[in-house]
């Protein structure tokens, strides 16, 4: 029994005192570092005798790798056995390897440090790396107001313009037909008075061509005045006109005459052409009196009625 247990001591004894000596494997503190984020890499030497410890803060001027910035690297001591600390800040991720860091021991010894490396998480899931989609362009202050403001006027303008069209057809169309027939009224009162003085001067003429010429010029004056082609008319259908300010009997009965004097033979006179132009005149006299009676749009009756006294 004893020989059993010092055989198992004998082949025992030398794996333990190896795996005792053996150095442990690097580590980070935390076990997972992002980017941008302090960490710690212990790095277990074992026993490592002959080497003091020792504390060395690199100046942040110091730029011993692009990816790795190096802060402190500290050798300490515990329990026997002994460890590197280095504290370090990633700006990339992946594997980053630390940069040979031998020079910093004092004295002659050496330690030969394999090659030492950690790993740096990203905070950002390879399956997300697409971009976002862009943001909305931002809106100038007060542009709603500009936008809406001008659709308002817009329509404003809009509705003043069919309004103004609605009145200038309602009302300015009626002082153009006034405006016509005042127009025709002191043409027909010009017409009249030369007729009267050629026919009282010229002695050389027919009498019955001033008479035609008469009629023809009263019937072309009615057919501006009403709107309806006098120019065929019979003498009875001149009652059927359209004339609130005349008689129409009146003007049936004068153009009868005119007619029975050119188609009947009789002779004319001067006189017949005076009481004819006498008679045309009359006509005219009154359709002027009802132009200056008849209310202006939005006029009363009775303030025309007032002013015309």
């Amino acid at each position: 029994m004893r020989f059993l247990i010092l055989l198992g001591i004998v082949f025992l004894f030398p794996h333990a005192a190896g795996a005792q000596n053996r150095p442990e494997a690097p580590y980070l503190l935390p076990q997972t570092i992002f980017v941008g984020d302090s960490g710690r890499l212990v790095v277990p030497l074992g026993s490592a005798g002959g080497i003091e410890p020792f504390v060395f803060e690199l100046p942040e001027n110091k730029v011993l790798s692009q990816d790795l910035l190096i802060r402190r690297v500290e050798l300490e001591h515990r329990g026997g056995n002994s460890r590197i600390l280095i504290d370090f800040i990633p700006y990339a991720p992946g594997t980053l390897p630390i940069p040979a860091l031998d020079y910093l021991f004092p004295g002659e010894t050496e330690l030969n440090l394999p090659p030492l490396e950690v790993q740096v998480a990203s905070i950002l899931n390879p399956s997300n790396m697409s971009l976002s989609e862009p943001a909305a362009a931002l809106t100038v202050p007060g542009t709603s107001l500009l936008i809406y403001g001008t659709i308002s006027l817009v329509i404003i303008i809009l509705l003043l313009g069919i309004g103004g069209s609605y009145w200038v057809r309602l009302h300015f169309r009626d002082f153009w037909e006034r405006s016509r027939r005042r127009h025709l009224l002191r043409s027909m009162r010009k017409f009249i008075r030369r007729f009267r003085h050629e026919c009282t001067h010229k002695k050389n003429v027919s009498l019955g061509d001033y008479l035609t010429i008469l009629s023809s010029e009263s019937r072309k004056f009615l057919s501006l005045f009403t709107g309806i082609n006098c120019h065929s008319l019979t003498a009875g259908e001149f009652l059927s006109l359209p004339l609130k300010q005349l008689n129409p009997a009146s003007l049936c009965v004068l153009f009868k005459t005119w007619d029975t004097l050119r188609f009947s033979g009789w002779s004319i006179t001067i006189n017949d052409i005076g009481n004819a132009l006498d008679e045309t005149e009359k006509i005219v006299v009154l359709l002027e009196k009802a132009e200056k009676e008849k209310p202006l749009p939005g006029q009363d009756k009775t303030e025309v009625m007032g002013a015309a006294s």
